[in-house]
């Protein structure tokens, strides 16, 4: 018998969903917000109640770690940049 890993992709999905909980968390305790929710029971999504303040910021905190190659958790770096695209994304004027 050969040894093998299987279902790779569905261990990626997970971490990156751990990883998005994780930093959103972060980003509702530095910042003081509250997710509310709605009528179905489910948390809103941290992209909807913040700033663009609090965006511009993690932008300066993500080039930090990227220009003075300080070490970020690759998901949490991953999951950083999607808030910050969906953002942008959804508050395009």
């Amino acid at each position: 018998m050969t040894f093998e890993v299987f279902k790779m992709g569905k261990l990626g999905d997970h971490l990156e969903s751990e990883a998005y909980e994780w930093v959103a968390y972060q980003i509702c305790e530095t910042y003081g917000l509250e997710l509310k929710k709605n009528e179905y029971g489910y948390e809103q999504d941290v992209v909807e109640v913040m700033t663009e303040k609090m965006v511009k910021e993690i932008e300066v905190y993500l080039n930090k770690t990227y220009k003075d190659k300080l070490w970020i958790e690759p998901y949490a770096n991953t999951a950083l940049n999607s808030i910050v695209d969906r953002w942008y994304e959804e508050n395009e004027e």
